[in-house]
């Protein structure tokens, strides 16, 4: 598995990540992707991210005071899947739909290959689960 944020996103598939950027800068459909389901108003220059593990000193992430990012520092781990409280209501503040919930939430406005292209990097949930299950392998 990737390495993964501290709240279980993919930065290897995130459209906001600086190194993604720089590959191919796809912020206006992420943006669009963003407003469309999950209600954010954040305009394409806005975002950008150098992922919550950088500490550089002039680093940019999306949320410079994330709560999870802040709690698993605070904990020891290295990302949610390793505490023993997850899901937990911090993890809830930042947890991104799954395909089933993000296509219930659209019906018939769902696409599939949006959500794959702009949404699967979010899906903190299934990867935390998906780390959890492969630990009691």
């Amino acid at each position: 598995m990737s390495e993964l944020t501290m709240c279980g996103y993919r930065c290897d598939l995130c459209k906001a990540f600086s190194q993604n950027i720089e590959k191919k800068d796809e912020r206006g459909k992420l943006s669009a992707a963003w407003k469309k389901y999950y209600e954010l108003n954040i305009p394409a220059a806005n975002i950008y991210c150098d992922g919550c593990r950088c500490n550089k000193p002039d680093t940019k992430r999306l949320d410079m005071d994330c709560p999870v990012r802040n709690c698993v520092i605070k904990k020891g781990v290295l990302h949610c899947g390793q505490c023993n409280e997850y899901p937990c209501e911090t993890f809830n503040q930042r947890k991104g739909l799954t395909y089933d919930e993000a296509k219930q939430q659209q019906g018939e406005n769902f696409d599939p290959n949006e959500y794959n292209d702009f949404l699967l990097a979010f899906d903190n949930q299934s990867t935390l689960n998906q780390y959890k299950n492969e630990l009691k392998k």
